[in-house]
């Protein structure tokens, strides 16, 4: 009988495959210029045969343990959505050894094609095939990226430590994220200098005819009242279409200051994982300028909550995000009420003088405003967990800029590591999921670029977390560039 030599490269050739069969099966979402094509590259005969191929490899590799794969592949012929699914599970728990040189190999390919990419579009105008590797390893599977963001409260449920090795200078997330926020308003890429938020229409009519009453107003005020004085000097229109990149720099250091008061060393890799993640990308695409505005004064607040500084400022901070938007800031003040509930009640550990004061200046606020939200003065929409419409949110919505498998994947596992109150807010969002049907809008609110850092530094090899901040770099600026509206 033909055995193959027990190479660890085997699982993850298999690995490769089955994510191959799957966008072949299932088509993968592509965005190009502000058009998503899905499904495209959809092959299903190709994908049944590349289930059964991985299937194969695994039998060959080791035969008394994998035997049962070959004819679980078979049920491709049904379903060539759940199969692949099935035939990783078991290949994951071969690849829980480490991280083989063929991961290496994937991301030295992938990183080639999107530089390669980069060129040709920016420098020649021309849009390639060469960022398909790309697309298909990190937006291929949106209908795992459910199942990843929950998997992330398991790992949270484990502790672990990880020796920061990465080093990061201060500089290149600011750059980075200039780069990405100022890449559409480049003129040979946006020669029709077209916004490209949507929500530019929104704030930018606004302000040409402000109107201090209504929800809009109500649900941001300070936010709009801010927009409004910076536009007596310079314009409804400059306002407006500028607005995304200096609140881009703002939540890049509010990055900074999060990651900074949990661990100094790792506060500039957030940063910079906090420039090219998809919640940035979705903010680019979709606006939500108040919302990031907001999350960025909550950051920076919880930075001083965690090292228990600067209260006054802590509070003020807190207030200004509430007035800047209630969604977020409610989202991201009951997640930490309830921390203090659960370790007061369950863990029998007492509030600092500091904490109390804090929780009590936030807390009647936060009963207030969920009381407005499910009450339905600032409505939002409540429904039982749907996963089809969740997959629908990733995939379509926002043009696909949600739909970043890999960055998910990394944050969830990254759970692990964190403490208190970044562990709580990432669990209470996700179950809030299962009853708020806007499920992406609270996900894009959370500090993923914490466990995504902390991720990337656990790999085993330092040049593989080299080579995945690379190809989270190249995936946020592709995503910039097209965020750009079509004109065709």
């Amino acid at each position: 009988m033909i055995k193959l030599a027990k190479s660890a490269n085997i699982p993850w050739i298999s690995a490769l495959i089955l994510i191959i069969a799957y966008s072949l099966g299932n088509g993968i979402y592509i965005t190009i210029n502000r058009i998503t094509y899905y499904p495209v590259f959809e092959w299903k005969l190709a994908s049944m045969f590349f289930n059964i191929l991985s299937a194969a490899l695994m039998v060959l590799y080791n035969p008394r343990r994998y035997a049962f794969l070959l004819p679980l592949s078979l049920l491709s012929f049904y379903s060539l959505q759940l199969t692949p699914i099935l035939l990783l599970i078991p290949i994951i728990y071969e690849l829980r050894k480490g991280v083989s040189s063929v991961i290496t190999y994937v991301l030295i390919t992938v990183n080639s094609s999107m530089i390669t990419w980069l060129l040709l579009r920016i420098l020649l105008g021309i849009n390639s095939y060469f960022s398909v590797p790309l697309l298909i390893l990190n937006s291929g599977l949106p209908i795992a990226i459910p199942i990843i963001w929950f998997s992330g409260i398991l790992f949270a449920l484990l502790n672990g430590k990880s020796n920061i090795r990465i080093r990061i200078p201060l500089f290149l997330p600011y750059v980075l994220v200039l780069l990405i926020a100022l890449i559409p308003y480049i003129p040979f890429i946006n020669p029709a200098k077209i916004p490209e938020t949507v929500d530019f229409t929104y704030y930018y009519s606004w302000l040409l005819h402000p109107t201090f009453d209504g929800w809009f107003f109500y649900s941001r005020p300070l936010y709009l009242l801010m927009l409004y004085s910076l536009s007596l000097v310079f314009g409804p229109y400059q306002v407006a279409f500028y607005e995304f990149v200096f609140i881009s720099l703002l939540y890049v250091y509010s990055a900074y200051k999060l990651a900074s008061a949990i661990d100094n060393k790792i506060a500039n890799l957030s940063a910079l994982l906090a420039a090219v993640s998809p919640m940035l990308i979705t903010f680019l695409y979709s606006g939500l300028e108040a919302n990031l505005f907001s999350i960025s004064l909550m950051f920076i607040s919880i930075s001083y909550l965690i090292k228990r500084k600067r209260l006054a400022l802590a509070i003020l901070l807190s207030f200004l995000a509430l007035l800047s938007h209630i969604y977020a800031w409610a989202q991201l003040s009951s997640a930490i009420i309830i921390y203090y509930l659960f370790m007061f009640i369950f863990k029998k550990t007492k509030p600092s003088k500091y904490e109390i004061i804090y929780l009590f200046s936030i807390i009647p606020f936060t009963i207030t405003g969920l009381y407005a939200i499910f009450a339905g003065i600032f409505p939002v929409p409540i429904g039982l967990f749907n996963f089809n419409q969740l997959v629908y949110q990733i995939a379509v919505i926002s043009w696909g800029s949600n739909n970043a498998l890999i960055y998910y994947l990394l944050s969830a596992y990254g759970t692990r590591y964190l403490n208190g109150i970044l562990k709580s807010l990432y669990v209470i969002s996700l179950l809030g999921i299962i009853v708020l049907q806007p499920a992406s809008n609270l996900v894009i609110d959370l500090p993923l670029f914490i466990p995504t850092a902390y991720a990337v530094n656990s790999l085993k090899r330092l040049s593989i977390s080299y080579l995945v901040i690379l190809f989270l770099i190249l995936w946020g600026v592709y995503m910039s560039i097209n965020s750009v509206p079509y004109l065709g």
